[in-house]
């Protein structure tokens, strides 16, 4: 928009020079320059997401992290040259003394010369080459041409022709209709078509023009980069911590060994998983293997899954494993995780099969069990004060002897942090009727067993909009205070709504710093 109001008064400074017109000029480079710093904050969003993405896995990023600078270092010289291209036309205009303040444009006092940036750009010549336009033409080229070299070859050809689209450094072609108006002014070459006879604010809003173009592309580029560093990934959509060990069953005196890690998985991209000839059904992206053994032993198994890949072709995974099918043993385990946790009751059950609950003792270090009247014989309430481990070693009463039927541990851990939401969300968009009803921040303890309850005890609020200054409000509650919600009254669509340094009381009595809400205003 801002750039076709340019070109509807550059073709108006054909007819007339008001001071209306050279006033709209001001006006639009304001808006351009408005627009470039919205453009550095944005840019400056996506190094920050390249500096995280480092810390966390610098093999794979660090090839599009170098690009990223070396994009970012080529807008930044040619943005700086621009700008002192604009600082030199501005002070010979007005005759401003060496060592001088720099006017801004609304400051300058000869808004309307056209013959001292004309001079200076385009010299005499009826082509305008040789001067400082020329220079600025020559240093766009060599800006695209750095870039392109940056990028790898399978993205070249596609950014060569955005670039050329928006850094247009051809003469004026006389088959275009717009250029042929040009060129019937004598205006055959892109330094004359750009700057002749244009007066100082029509010229230094084309350069800020050009500096919003630079960050434009210098934004196109660094996210595709930032894209580029998961974009041969699978993807998907949920993880989950995983335990797989050689064996579940060990004898005393061996090692038991496991590997522990995170999971992802897709719930919307089903994969083909086949065990023994026959197609597992699948659930939330997982297959299901159910087998009934009929004999006690060693149980192998395996078969192979086939997993869409991001071209649409497939992959092969073929997998085995076993496990040990006996006879019923003693066991012990935690009615709703195998986790304790620290501050709350941990509901615990301990069995010997064929043995009475009465002729059933145990040891236990590390945690406190006391019975459960609710649960009835077998079941306990397991209480933990730090984190560690614990140790439950069972014992079952045999006529007149003791026989110890196992150890069980257990993880000691704090109880997890909650998500803190608004309106049910914690990032994403939010229609702002939705947001503007919300009174308070709720922390919600997803996907935790317990009924827990904690509550938020201060945040800060910042409104970030297109051309707008940001806004802070702090609250020492949960709820939000009455300039927060006149801040998302006044709030327009594609505003973003941030709420950070969420603190929440926790029932065990510590404070947590948890997540950030992120929200952009529909």
């Amino acid at each position: 928009m801002i750039g076709m109001m340019y070109l509807v008064l550059t073709a108006l400074l054909a007819l007339n020079t008001s001071k209306e017109i050279i006033n709209a000029f001001v006006t639009i480079n304001e808006s351009l320059e408005s627009s470039v710093g919205n453009m550095v904050s944005k840019n400056g969003l996506a190094y920050t997401t390249f500096e995280k993405q480092m810390v966390n896995d610098k093999t794979k990023t660090e090839p599009y992290y170098k690009r990223a600078q070396q994009i970012k270092k080529l807008a930044a010289d040619l943005d700086k040259y621009i700008n002192v291209l604009k600082e030199e036309l501005i002070r010979e205009t007005d005759k401003i003394e060496k060592g001088a303040k720099t006017r801004s444009l609304r400051e300058v006092e000869a808004k309307d010369n056209y013959d001292v940036p004309t001079h200076m750009l385009c010299g005499d010549k009826q082509d305008g080459h040789g001067h400082k336009a020329s220079a600025l033409k020559a240093a766009i080229d060599k800006f695209k041409k750095d870039v392109i070299a940056v990028l790898e070859p399978k993205d070249q050809a596609e950014f060569t022709s955005r670039l050329n689209q928006l850094f247009n450094t051809k003469d004026p072609d006389p088959k275009n209709a717009n250029d042929k108006l040009l060129i019937e002014e004598g205006k055959r070459t892109w330094e004359m078509a750009n700057f002749y006879h244009n007066p100082v604010v029509a010229s230094v809003a084309q350069l800020t023009k050009f500096q919003l173009d630079i960050k434009n592309a210098e934004s196109e580029i660094v996210n595709h980069l930032l894209s580029s560093i998961d974009a041969t990934n699978l993807k998907f959509s949920d993880v989950m911590p995983k335990v797989v060990a050689p064996t579940s069953y060990v004898i005393i005196g061996q090692q038991y060994e496991a590997d522990v890690f995170l999971a992802a998985y897709s719930k919307t991209s089903a994969p083909e998983i086949v065990v023994g000839g026959q197609t597992l059904p699948v659930e939330d992206g997982m297959g299901k293997y159910r087998v009934s053994p009929r004999t006690p032993g060693e149980q192998k198994w395996g078969g192979m899954i086939r997993v869409k890949q991001p071209d649409n072709t497939y992959k092969e995974y073929p997998f085995e494993s076993s496990f040990i099918a006996s006879a019923p043993s003693a066991s012990v385990s935690a009615d709703k995780m195998n986790v304790i946790y620290i501050g709350v009751d941990n509901p615990i059950s301990i069995s010997v099969p064929g043995v009475p609950a009465e002729k059933v003792s145990f040891n236990a270090k590390g945690v406190t069990l006391t019975p459960d009247a609710k649960g009835g014989k077998g079941h306990f309430l397991a209480k933990a004060t730090a984190v560690g481990e614990a140790t439950i070693d069972v014992v079952a009463q045999q006529g007149d002897k003791k026989i110890p039927m196992g150890s069980f541990k257990f993880r000691l851990k704090r109880i997890p942090d909650p998500i803190a939401k608004i309106g049910g969300k914690k990032e994403g968009s939010i229609p702002k009727a939705q947001l503007a009803a919300q009174s308070a921040i709720i922390p919600v303890m997803e996907g935790f067993d317990f009924d827990l309850f904690s509550k938020v005890k201060s945040f800060k609020m910042s409104r970030y909009g297109k051309g707008r200054d940001p806004i802070e409000k702090t609250s020492d509650s949960n709820s939000l205070t009455g300039d927060m919600k006149t801040i998302i009254d006044q709030s327009r669509p594609g505003d973003k709504i941030l709420f950070e340094y969420i603190k929440a009381t926790m029932p065990d009595g510590t404070t947590r710093d948890i997540n950030s809400i992120s929200l952009t205003v529909q």
